[in-house]
């Protein structure tokens, strides 16, 4: 039995460990049981292509394999997709930076090197100060997008906020009391 930590031990263990946010691409399932299900569409054809070839219709038979193929490809692309949504693409934000994971690798592209984040219906972009864009797979949708734009702002904006600080020497520094003598 596990006893749960004490409030002030459990925030200060939360501020502590560092923050990553993690989004990843929906529709895994989607692509998943789609790839499927043309994989068992591309079988039943090609069964149905060896049946008109040993009853000696050669045309249907060519017709039929050709399109087992073609389902066949499409289910490869299917799951390919699955595959790629559930274990590789993917957008995460630290305290630094945003990091895009892709099939090239992981990108790290700190929150001062960045100038805006465009959604678009079906698309997000990470503009960068020099106007060049890179593409967010990790987000789909114009709703997860906003959500990303909106995290992005907040955490550039935290940043931007603790660089000042580090600069101006991280902290304020409290007036002189004032000296106590008769008024």
């Amino acid at each position: 039995m596990t006893m749960p930590m004490p409030e002030p031990e459990m925030k200060a263990a939360e501020a502590a460990a560092p923050a990553v946010e993690r989004f990843q691409p929906g529709g895994v399932a989607q692509a998943l049981v789609g790839g499927l299900l043309e994989l068992a569409l591309a079988a039943i054809l090609l069964a149905a292509s060896l049946e008109a070839g040993r009853r000696s219709q050669s045309a249907a038979a060519t017709s039929l394999a050709v399109a087992a193929a073609l389902w066949a490809a499409l289910s490869l692309f299917s799951l390919a997709t699955s595959a790629l949504r559930a274990k590789v693409l993917a957008a995460e934000l630290d305290d630094e930076a945003v990091v895009l994971h892709g099939l090239g690798g992981a990108r790290r592209y700190r929150y001062d090197e960045l100038s805006a984040v465009e959604v678009s219906r079906a698309r997000t972009r990470l503009v960068a100060r020099d106007g060049r864009t890179r593409p967010v797979r990790g987000v789909r949708g114009a709703s997860q997008g906003r959500r990303f734009r909106t995290r992005v702002l907040a955490r550039a904006t935290e940043a931007a906020g603790r660089h000042a600080a580090s600069l101006s020497g991280g902290a304020e520094q409290a007036p002189e009391p004032e000296p106590e003598g008769p008024s």
